[in-house]
């Protein structure tokens, strides 16, 4: 198997959705979302797909286009690691290991952060299909509140922050 063309297939599709992604349509309350196991599955099977169900558009550009940028960086990697080694076993020149050294490791970094960032989605995705019919009376944005008050026991002075997102 040829990683270019997989990776440049992989890539394309991504950016095709971009277009779907980026109009922004936020979903209406009474709206049906898909159940958690077929989101699940769908961000387990490709980048960022479980979110765009879910109806958060801006975090499935942003999760899918990390994700695939990983992936294709991976495969880019791999290739890279492949061809050193071939070098290195063909010549037995030093430097080509040394090359390999430095693209497998790249690669081991890359597959922990693809890891990562694969369960991150997939978890999010099924958290946000759970909690999408949870009431949040709050407004959007983030809402901060100091509070000010005597200490118990009346020695001293108490001050609380709290921040709600």
């Amino acid at each position: 198997m040829r990683v270019a063309p997989v990776a440049l297939v992989f890539v394309l599709a991504t950016v095709m959705l971009v277009p779907a992604v980026a109009t922004g349509q936020e979903v209406s309350p009474g709206a049906a979302r898909p159940d958690g196991g077929r989101v699940l599955i769908a961000s387990a099977a490709y980048p960022g797909l479980g979110q765009l169900l879910n109806g958060t558009e801006r975090k499935a550009a942003i999760v899918g286009g990390a994700e695939a940028l990983l992936i294709a960086q991976l495969l880019l990697e791999d290739r890279w690691t492949r061809y050193a080694l071939k070098n290195y076993r063909e010549t037995g020149d030093n430097d080509y290991f040394d090359e390999y050294s430095e693209h497998f490791d790249r690669r081991q970094t890359l597959i922990w952060w693809t890891a990562i960032l694969t369960l991150y989605s997939i978890t999010d995705a099924y958290v946000d299909a759970h909690l999408s019919g949870f009431d949040d009376n709050t407004p959007g944005g983030l809402d901060a509140a100091v509070a000010a008050a005597p200490a118990l026991g009346g020695d001293g002075f108490r001050v609380g922050f709290e921040v709600r997102f």
